[in-house]
């Protein structure tokens, strides 16, 4: 499978911007989750639903279909290239389009809390759960996550779609250089 882009593929642009936000190192070694494929989808669905939320509330559903739809189109590739047979794909990809939408689902109603209090709580729930496996020494690097989630997706609230492709979100958000 090889993806073509032309200069009107808005969801490529922004697709790739994500995946390249979510490698950032700080979220593997300040935050500390793992650098393992399962650590890597976490803080890649974590960006992508916010981002999807931004898109959804802009009326881009579109448009957010269609970077969901390469997101699992880029995974099973990936799977494919790391020698996964073809009749172990379907399966695969059945528990990553699961993870997905649980995630994205349970991200969301924890978005839409207003209260930032409760909404911090929430999160740091939430990440202690998924990305530290409930592992409560990792309570500090949840609530960085958490932290980092809340002013990223208020980065996306200032910015218009165009803008996202072009956001510099290590400069904007300084989370990581404070302690």
């Amino acid at each position: 499978m090889i993806f073509f882009k032309s200069d009107k593929d808005t969801h490529f642009d922004l697709y790739y911007k994500i995946v390249n936000i979510s490698r950032g190192r700080d979220f593997y070694s300040k935050c500390q989750v793992p650098d393992t494929m399962d650590g890597r989808f976490e803080i890649l669905i974590l960006h992508l639903i916010v981002l999807i939320r931004k898109l959804k509330m802009e009326n881009q559903e579109q448009l957010s279909q269609s970077i969901v739809d390469l997101m699992f189109s880029s995974i099973d590739l990936s799977l494919r290239e790391e020698g996964v047979g073809d009749l172990s794909i379907p399966k695969k990809m059945k528990k990553v389009g699961m993870v997905f939408y649980g995630r994205s689902t349970s991200l969301e109603q924890i978005l839409e809390t207003d209260d930032v209090t409760i909404k911090k709580n929430l999160l740091d729930d939430y990440f202690l759960r998924n990305a530290f496996s409930s592992n409560a020494s990792n309570k500090k690097n949840a609530d960085l996550l958490s932290r980092y989630t809340i002013a990223f997706e208020g980065l996306l609230t200032k910015v218009s779609i165009s803008e996202i492709p072009k956001l510099d979100v290590q400069s904007k958000i300084q989370i990581f250089n404070t302690n």
